[in-house]
């Protein structure tokens, strides 16, 4: 039937004796697309979970050129092909693969073969403890290139904090003083109306502060000054109390 599975062995190597086996036939699917073409794709299942997109196309490659392998976690009839996962709690699953060839006829010789390329035909596909030391090392991020990114951040850093620095020091404060930093610690700035208001505060002080009580005679002056002014209150309240005593209102028990 044109619906049946053709079985095809996937080797590691050439003299592999033991292997996996695909399971392939011409993709039949109801709707075409650009990424699947009617004629030219060819539907692979039982992909082991080390295979990659690169090695499946160089094993399929046998029986003619290869212009597309997409490999996919469940088979799919929609337009879009979705990429390979490569993370994930599915990562190790059997998946799907369609390959696109670029001659209709190249699956009809591959379909009638029966033989594929081994899988590291190039020795480039890694398995086993290279693969997981591979994508260890991967993970740890390289020293030099760790040390050019933050060497990179911490000058857009410092540029940023100096720009800061240089934009208070060129406000005036309310007062109408300059801030003064190290680069402009030599330069004194001050506006002439600024110069005018301290001059004139400077002359009010001095004509506040005059020297009280210095002199004998200034000493003398202002205690017969505060004699004089206690007599005059006391004769005030004097003539105040004589004057409640006329009217009775003064009740002194």
């Amino acid at each position: 039937m044109a619906n049946e599975f053709t079985v095809l062995p996937l080797k590691f190597e050439e003299g592999d004796t033991h292997f996996h086996q695909l399971f392939v036939k011409k993709n039949t699917a109801k709707t075409s697309s650009t990424k699947k073409p009617a004629g030219r794709t060819l539907y692979a299942v039982n992909v082991p979970p080390y295979v990659t997109a690169a090695s499946l196309g160089l094993a399929f490659s046998a029986a003619g050129a290869i212009e597309r392998v997409s490999l996919q976690e469940k088979p799919s009839s929609k337009k879009s092909v979705p990429e390979q996962k490569t993370a994930g709690k599915d990562h190790f699953q059997f998946k799907v693969a369609y390959v696109v060839f670029r001659d209709e006829n190249d699956i009809k010789k591959l379909l009638k073969k029966r033989q594929i390329n081994p899988l590291n035909a190039d020795q480039q596909l890694l398995t086993g403890i290279e693969k997981w030391s591979k994508s260890y090392q991967e993970r740890i991020p390289d020293p030099v290139a760790m040390q050019a990114e933050i060497d990179m951040y911490m000058a857009t850093y410092d540029k940023a904090v100096e720009k800061k620095k240089l934009e208070e020091s060129r406000q005036t404060q309310d007062d109408g003083w300059t801030t003064v930093t190290k680069k402009n610690s030599g330069v004194f700035s001050q506006k002439q109306s600024v110069v005018k208001k301290l001059e004139k505060k400077l002359d009010s002080d001095r004509s506040t502060k005059e020297l009280r009580n210095f002199y004998t005679f200034q000493i003398r002056e202002s205690k017969k000054n505060e004699i004089i002014s206690l007599r005059k209150k006391y004769d005030r309240d004097l003539k105040k109390m004589e004057q409640m005593k006329k009217t009775k209102r003064f009740k002194p028990y």
